[in-house]
């Protein structure tokens, strides 16, 4: 099986400042405002993004982002999970004599959520 593009490719460092103004919210007006680029060039970089990352919205930039800023423990853990729910042989069934508990690990705790940005000017109507 080849690798998914997405997980082998890296953002550059412009695709990487759109896909986080993405992440917080802000319109294609606010984003050309912010980066100092027409709408045009934003629509255009946004699709892409959306090709070379094999992505159909906003909404999975968004995440696209969020996992590849995530910790990298984080990041092992979801695909150490992905890994088991596409592939149940894989998983652990050898122990036997455990709790309740050691049979259902807890979830991977959250990751802490990023020091709080200043607002972002918003472009004039």
């Amino acid at each position: 099986m080849s690798p998914d593009p997405k997980d082998s490719i890296t953002p550059t460092p412009r695709e990487r400042e759109l896909m986080l103004l993405i992440a917080r919210g802000l319109q294609n007006k606010n984003i050309a405002f912010e980066l100092k680029i027409s709408e045009n060039t934003v629509r255009a970089h946004i699709g892409n993004i959306m090709r070379k990352y094999r992505l159909s919205n906003r909404t999975q930039i968004a995440i696209a982002f969020a996992l590849h800023t995530a910790p990298l423990s984080l990041r092992r853990d979801l695909a150490r999970a992905d890994r088991a729910r596409s592939d149940p042989a894989r998983s652990d069934h050898s122990r036997s004599d455990h709790s309740r508990s050691d049979r259902h690990p807890s979830a991977p705790k959250p990751a802490q959520a990023p020091a709080q940005t200043p607002p972002v000017q918003t472009a004039p109507d």
